[in-house]
């Protein structure tokens, strides 16, 4: 509220400092002009006549990273830190605070209760002063529901608008050292085998596209897409816009799916708009961004088909599938989930669970079904085969590398003595001298990445294994020495396991999923500073910056969209789900079509979310299957109810009719 241009720069005093812990020291800042809420974003920290606008809500964000980070915890004080760290009373800097002027906080107030009060002496005052304020109600709600149905017709309006918040509001994002591999480093195992090579590859066009745009690659022509990249501001930008924009398709082509009434299409729009987890994803740069869009788009489309669309739907659901599987491998279970949903149908048809009506079970979809599923695996295997032998490496699964982390997991909760029992017990059961040393090193050394990789290399090179096999070789013993672990179903490895997923039930929620891809941009910003010639292809993003990092996220924790849904977690929304899908059952008298197609996509996400904690331990990122999934089901156990509810009163107003 009038941050621009009415501002004030106060001078701190450098002898009134003093020191608060960590980089922080505190500075008194006169009461009238202490900025107050959101007012405080806009206010900026003068070091030698440097602006820094570098605001966080959190003291801790001062304290533990300073570097110019500042905060007004309370009226009257300032917490702040110089851009190096050093001591702000002694490096002879001179600092300022420059804030925005503010009106009383009594003034909406006031202006409210002015406007009550007029509105109040209208109604009594005037003549038919209340008939005027009912038709002005009456007249209210009309515009209301018109507005409703003109957002149900166009949908993609409500869906657009948190992509323009964020966009408008939040630097792109950057997920972890993942994307790193995903889309900056040279084709290879990592962006091959290891992630599905279609969004690698496929998110790297933008920034070809805008390199070729600035003439940085040259007179017409384009950097290839298996070299290193070095992408622009501007190419990350148009990632990130590229993304949003398949996200707003995917859910509007969602809600267009699932219902014919525009009121309804108006208000499922704007329950997956407030879900911000959607969202945040599409703003970070990595792999989960298609995933989410995907597996909202091949979900629609199975509701088209088993509703009796044609080829359109068919189009969209193998498109859709096959960059699911493209974008993560776990992905692969969705598959599975439209000939099951057939079969299930043709089985409740059969037995009278559903309406008499509904047809019975459909050979011809089952088949195709399957038939595209084992095409768009079929494709991803043979696209990943082309690329690795392209880089003249060998095909191999690299699963391995994951497991690696969750036997981590599970062996750190073992003494030292049972854990080196367990491996010289499974040692004894295998030949392979390569797969009892890989055995050995995951309970000595950790797991793949904390040092086992060199140390299985190292044995390999010993034993004259060829430089050029020694990549593929460690990764089949790898995978080995982890597959007779997780075999081994161990108490403490399977209650390891199941912690895991009633963590994504009970403890995952919207806001954590959506806060996610800022967390991981952090640990971006910190690996940066380990590894700075790793992280020299994406110097041109401010946004994994120490400092920006640690804002962004300070502020992302404060925001009231990114953070809705807080405390209601993933297990809450199932049940739910189910609730309410009883009840439609009640209602109807039978198991609607609608009710059952949702639940069998729930199923499924809860599957896949299942199978991940099998595979690798807990990050709230990977409940996204399970979080779209419901979303889903309760969209289409809503719609079912309202239908069915309607069925009912039509027929109770036709029946007086008749008699």
């Amino acid at each position: 509220m009038l941050g621009y241009p009415f501002r004030r720069t106060i001078a701190l005093d450098t002898a009134k400092f003093v020191w608060a812990g960590g980089f922080a020291y505190s500075s008194a800042l006169p009461s009238q002009y202490s900025p107050r809420g959101a007012q405080s974003a806009s206010a900026r920290l003068g070091e030698n006549g440097r602006v820094l606008a570098s605001y966080s809500q959190r003291e801790a964000s001062v304290a533990k990273v300073g570097r110019g980070i500042f905060s007004v915890p309370e009226r009257g004080r300032l917490l702040f830190s110089s851009t190096d760290n050093s001591d702000p009373r002694t490096n002879g800097r001179k600092y300022s605070i420059e804030v925005p002027l503010r009106v009383s906080k009594w003034a909406p107030l006031i202006c409210f209760a002015a406007w009550l009060a007029m509105a109040v002496f209208l109604v009594v005052k005037l003549p038919d002063g209340r008939e005027i304020a009912l038709l002005t109600t009456k007249r209210a709600v009309i515009a209301m529901v018109s507005m409703l149905a003109f957002f149900g017709k166009w949908t993609a309006i409500i869906l657009s608008i948190p992509s323009v918040y964020l966009l408008s509001s939040y630097s792109p994002l950057w997920k972890d050292v993942d994307a790193l591999g995903q889309l900056a480093l040279p084709a290879c195992d990592l962006n091959i085998l290891h992630f599905p090579p279609v969004y690698c590859f496929l998110g790297r066009i933008p920034f070809a596209v805008t390199s070729w745009l600035a003439g940085a690659g040259g007179h017409g022509t384009v950097q290839s897409l298996f070299e290193q990249q070095v992408p622009s501001l501007m190419g990350i930008y148009l990632l990130v816009v590229i993304q949003h924009i398949l996200l707003i398709a995917a859910l509007t082509y969602t809600v267009l799916s699932l219902t014919s009434s525009r009121l309804l299409r108006a208000l499922f729009a704007l329950s997956l708009a407030f879900a911000s987890a959607n969202y945040t994803q599409e703003q970070s740069c990595g792999s989960e961004a298609l995933s989410v869009s995907a597996t909202y788009a091949l979900i629609a489309a199975g509701f088209s088909i088993l509703r009796g669309s044609g080829l359109v739907a068919w189009i969209v659901y193998g498109v859709a599938l096959f960059l699911a599987i493209g974008s993560r491998q776990i992905n692969v279970l969705f598959a599975i989930w439209l000939p099951i949903t057939v079969a299930l149908l043709g089985f409740a048809t059969k037995i009278g669970w559903c309406a008499p009506r509904a047809e019975a079970f459909r050979w011809q979809t089952f088949v195709s079904a399957i038939s595209i599923g084992l095409l768009t695996i079929g494709l991803n295997i043979w696209i990943a085969r082309s690329m690795i032998a392209a880089v003249h490496d060998e095909y191999r699964s690299t699963l391995g590398r994951t497991l690696s982390d969750r036997i981590a997991t599970f062996l750190d909760k073992l003494p030292s003595s049972d854990r080196l029992r367990l491996a010289q017990d499974l040692c004894a059961k295998t030949s392979d001298p390569a797969l009892r040393m890989a055995i050995e090193s995951q309970a000595k050394v950790g797991s793949f990445y904390q040092g086992s990789a060199q140390a299985i290399a190292d044995y390999l090179v010993q034993t004259h294994v060829p430089a050029a096999k020694i990549s593929a070789e460690r990764d089949r013993v790898v995978l080995g020495a982890t597959t007779r672990y997780l075999m081994t179903l161990h108490p403490v490895l399977v209650s390891v396991i199941w912690r895991d997923f009633v963590k994504g039930l009970i403890r995952a929620d919207n806001s954590q999923v959506a806060m996610s891809p800022f967390q991981a941009n952090v640990f971006c910003a910190i690996d940066k500073i380990k590894r700075p010639e790793a992280w020299a292809a994406l110097a041109a993003l401010p946004g994994v910056d120490l400092v920006q990092a640690t804002v962004t996220v300070d502020a992302a924790s404060r925001d009231p969209y990114i953070n809705f849904g807080r405390a209601w977690p993933l297990g809450d929304l199932i049940l739910l789900d189910i609730l309410l899908g009883g009840i439609a059952c009640v209602i109807g008298r039978e198991l609607p079509r609608t009710v059952l197609i949702g639940w069998s996509a729930l199923a499924t996400g809860i599957v896949v979310f299942a199978a991940n904690s099998v595979c690798v331990y807990y990050m709230e990122r990977y409940t996204l299957p399970m979080l779209v999934t419901a979303l889903i089901a309760l969209l289409a156990v809503l719609d079912s109810i309202a239908h069915k509810s309607l069925e009912i009163q039509a027929r109770a107003h036709v029946a007086p009719n008749v008699a």
